[in-house]
């Protein structure tokens, strides 16, 4: 997901940036336990040097046909950074020049079972297409965006290939780009909204077989809140008028929190702006109308979520990135009903995460990017689960 910094920073992030990339080498902090959790399980961090930049998000995938999750790391600052995984977790990172990016994402594109990446640079998409080793070569296409900030991948048109919705931010009008089948992408007119989209999360909302959009907003607006948009199965959208709360969003993720089957909606908020940075669960009724649980989870500048199932319990759990703060994880008790793990994780401003068993032990681990940001440096931490006896 893409991150606007809030002007009053500037000047400061610029000093920190500076600072930092002066340095002879990244600082490595070795292996620490989290404090005792509420939970059966903590993360340890692997300790490993994973590069430094601005990093903004990061996306996993077997990029390589080895069996383990490969990651790709978008950084504002510098090329983004394909890191390879040797199988127990120990990340390599192969020379392939991607430029900076404001996020990406794994599929295939191309129908080949290979995972292809489309990655937003702002004002122009690109599409990298993989040889099944992850060697990816950029197409031949310029799809352009203005300001792009995320991407999600899904079926949006229903001919059973990946298309692509794009956010966009500054109030440029978010798109989508449908695949001819062959990797081919064409941007079809759509302008939806005029806000300042960070985050996109693409399911079936209400439940007519196709993919709808849930979008979090955040920019110098006041009415930034996540906007759901209705698909009519050919990948036309429009705003079915809901507001998941009028507050600054970072990210917002669809997924099934109460077990009824229909997927309910976690937005991550920020305070840009005086807003309320509690993060929120909205629960759908099962035709696409959503409500506020009532929960108010934390009180921290979320800048980035994600849902798994991290304590093997059935249901999905949620994980919060924060500036100035550490990782918060947030334990369901299947109702959608989310109580603090009290695990607290030494890295701060965390921009993106990505949940996946990265050392092939059975249990789910979490690979962070972190931004520059005032308080960031801009280390990648690989969070490796251990689960209590």
């Amino acid at each position: 997901m893409f991150r606007k910094i809030p002007l009053q920073l500037g000047y400061l992030i610029l000093f920190v940036g500076l600072f930092c990339a002066c340095q002879s080498k990244p600082i490595v902090i070795s292996p620490t336990p989290s404090p005792t959790p509420a939970a059966p399980f903590t993360f340890v961090d692997s300790g490993q040097d994973l590069g430094q930049g601005d990093g903004v998000a990061i996306v996993v995938g077997d990029v390589d046909g080895d069996g383990d999750m490969d990651a790709l790391i978008s950084y504002a600052d510098k090329n983004s950074s394909l890191m390879l995984n040797d199988g127990a977790g120990k990340f390599t990172q192969r020379l392939q020049e991607f430029k900076p990016s404001t996020s990406a994402a794994f599929g295939d594109l191309n129908g080949d079972k290979f995972l292809d990446v489309f990655i937003t640079e702002e004002a122009i998409n690109e599409v990298w297409l993989n040889d099944g080793n992850g060697v990816f070569k950029l197409s031949d296409q310029t799809l352009v965006s203005t300001e792009s900030s995320s991407v999600a991948l899904g079926d949006l048109d229903g001919d059973s290939d990946l298309d692509a919705f794009v956010t966009n931010w500054n109030g440029n009008p978010d798109q989508v780009f449908l695949n001819d089948g062959s990797g081919k992408f064409s941007d079809i007119g759509q302008e939806l909204g005029n806000w300042f989209g960070s985050d996109v999360s693409l399911g079936d909302v209400d439940k007519d077989g196709d993919l709808d959009a849930l979008v979090a907003n955040n920019g110098e607006k006041s009415d930034n809140a996540p906007v759901l948009w209705l698909n009519d199965g050919t990948g036309l959208f429009t705003d079915n008028s809901q507001r998941l709360g009028f507050t600054n969003a970072y990210a917002a993720l669809l997924g099934d929190l109460d077990g009824d089957g229909d997927l309910d909606a976690f937005i991550a908020n920020s305070s840009h702006n005086g807003a309320n940075p509690a993060d929120k669960v909205f629960l759908n009724d099962g035709k696409g109308v959503f409500s506020d649980s009532g929960q108010n989870l934390g009180a921290l500048y979320s800048l980035t979520a994600e849902l798994e199932d991290l304590d093997g319990d059935g249901d999905l759990d949620a994980v919060a990135g924060s500036w100035k703060a550490g990782l918060r994880i947030w334990l369901n008790d299947g109702k959608a009903n989310f109580s603090d793990s009290k695990i607290r994780l030494e890295s701060l401003n965390n921009s993106g995460v990505a949940i996946a068993d990265m050392d092939r032990d059975g249990d789910l681990d979490m690979l962070c990017s972190t931004n520059m940001w005032l308080a960031g440096d801009g280390q990648p931490k690989l969070w490796l689960n251990q689960t209590f006896p």
